[in-house]
């Protein structure tokens, strides 16, 4: 274990976890951006933001691993691009729940009993606010931190303790009646997964990623394709 410091300056002990991110089918990513943006770009900006949010990851002390769960090649191949371990995510089609079975399965797969669980869409994610929020989160056995409405659920904490994923739609409420802690710490950039339109100006506003920013600063919404 390595010593770190906390946001609040105090010296702390970085616990050393496995991060896993699971990342669904290109095609069928970020639909909500569909408005402003085209098939083409939404996958590009997919891998991009993907890309900084490893690399913001792997820049965490405390993270002695990085695992991508996806089902698409492109997405695997990035990720082994980047330092991660791909897995191929062997939830079969017509899955009611494919996005937590995805997590499961990675969970099972890892040989530390420490885990966090990142969205791979934060691309304003900086290494310091992950770090903060592990040490914070390893003050339970099982916790998470909210996104930016307060619905959602951008980071989820185990600590020799069962994950238990209840990713989906008001993830942020199943995850605190399931008995997960809420971390409450300042981490906006933690805090910044991109569904919306809105979503990404915030992410901008922050500051994203050089993957990111090279995507966004060539941008073909889909007003412009044809």
């Amino acid at each position: 274990m390595r010593q770190g410091q906390s946001a609040t300056g105090a010296p702390s002990v970085l616990p050393q976890v496995g991060l896993v991110i699971a990342v669904k089918r290109l095609n069928a990513a970020k639909t909500r951006l569909a408005p402003v943006l085209s098939a083409a770009t939404r996958q590009r900006l997919v891998l991009a933001m993907l890309s900084d949010t490893i690399a913001a990851a792997a820049a965490a002390s405390a993270v002695s691993s990085i695992t991508v769960v996806t089902p698409d090649p492109a997405a695997a191949a990035a990720a082994v691009g980047l330092g991660a371990r791909a897995l191929t995510d062997p939830t079969p089609d017509g899955h009611p729940n494919p996005l937590n079975n995805a997590l499961r399965e990675a969970e099972r797969s890892h040989d530390t009993t420490n885990i966090v669980v990142l969205q791979g869409d934060l691309p304003a994610l900086r290494a310091g606010e992950l770090s903060d929020a592990i040490v914070t989160a390893a003050r339970h056995r099982r916790s998470f931190v909210g996104d930016r409405h307060g619905s959602g659920t951008s980071a989820l904490f185990a600590f020799d303790s069962p994950l238990d994923p209840l990713f989906g739609t008001d993830s942020a409420r199943r995850h605190a009646d399931s008995g997960a802690v809420e971390l409450a710490g300042d981490w906006p950039g933690l805090r910044c997964d991109i569904d919306t339109p809105d979503d990404l100006a915030a992410a901008l506003r922050l500051g994203v990623g050089p993957a990111t920013s090279r995507v966004v600063g060539n941008l073909t919404c889909t007003g412009c394709d044809g």
